[in-house]
């Protein structure tokens, strides 16, 4: 049996180390108080205008296109399917990436501003070859060979948007320029032969600027950065049609010379998706 006092002591001394606890979790739980309180004054602070100032990023994404090259001649004759002459070379879905700058302007809920993208554009086309069996064109493999789509683009344009606190949903129109040179070569080789002896230019398949139209989101990360996940639409506009001049051996050129090769572009529209990180540099300004 214990004596009367130990046990009135150690109730004594428990109770004293409760009550430091709760002493001590008073002066933390005041503390953590303090600092998310100071946080949440630094956030909204910071979270009035937080779309407001320039901003640079990178972005990568996947680009799908339409263009193609058809390469034809009126009244020759495939004689193993007994269709006409008529082949062409298509654009494959590719591969976009590269950086972007902008500058925004808050007011509210309303975010209006400017940007501009500078992209590379890489794609694989198609380039097929046909062997062809009719008496004109000549006999022999037709191969088309080239870039149908650009190379490079950059866009240029307004945007427009509705401001929360951690996203900012955005419509956006513009002018796109590409670079590259966008055109193909059908070369000719004769049956039994080793390598090509004729070769004609198809010419540019797309113009070199058009309109692109958009929208897409932007959300807030932790500080100064920002992801981005948008979609544009791109046209080019029509394509061309031109008549292809023969340049090779004078004999093999010859044997064209009663007709004539058309090719034509179908023009390029293109769907891009991108995913982009920014940097703001206003974050910190008060």
């Amino acid at each position: 049996m214990k004596h009367p006092h130990e046990c009135t002591g150690g109730v004594r001394l428990d109770r004293g180390v409760n009550h430091a606890f709760a002493g001590a979790r008073a002066v933390l739980g005041a503390a953590a108080f303090f600092v998310l309180a100071s946080i949440a004054g630094v956030a909204t602070a910071q979270s009035q205008i937080p779309w407001d100032g320039a901003y640079v990023g990178v972005s990568v994404g996947g680009a799908g296109n339409s263009a193609c090259r058809r390469w034809a001649s009126a009244g020759a004759t495939n004689v193993s399917t007994g269709s006409a002459f008529s082949y062409q070379s298509c654009a494959s879905d590719g591969f976009v990436g590269g950086v972007q700058v902008g500058d925004n302007f808050q007011t509210r809920h309303f975010v209006w501003g400017f940007g501009a993208d500078l992209d590379a554009w890489s794609d694989k086309n198609s380039n097929p070859s046909l062997k062809y069996l009719g008496a004109v064109p000549p006999p022999g493999t037709y191969a088309i060979s080239g870039k149908v789509g650009p190379s490079d683009f950059a866009v240029i344009g307004p945007h427009i948007g509705y401001a929360g606190d951690l996203m900012l949903p955005y419509l956006t129109a513009g002018t796109i320029i590409t670079t590259g040179a966008r055109n193909s070569t059908l070369s000719y080789t004769p049956t039994g032969a080793a390598k090509p002896v004729a070769s004609f230019s198809g010419g540019r398949n797309v113009a070199a600027a058009g309109w692109v139209a958009g929208g897409g989101i932007e959300i807030g990360l932790n500080g100064a950065w920002s992801i981005r996940v948008d979609y544009l639409h791109m046209n080019l506009g029509k394509g061309s049609h031109s008549i292809a001049d023969c340049s090779g051996i004078a004999s093999a050129c010859a044997a064209f010379s009663a007709i004539t090769l058309d090719t034509m572009g179908n023009g390029l529209t293109a769907n891009l998706f991108r995913v982009g990180i920014n940097y703001w540099f206003d974050y910190w300004n008060p």
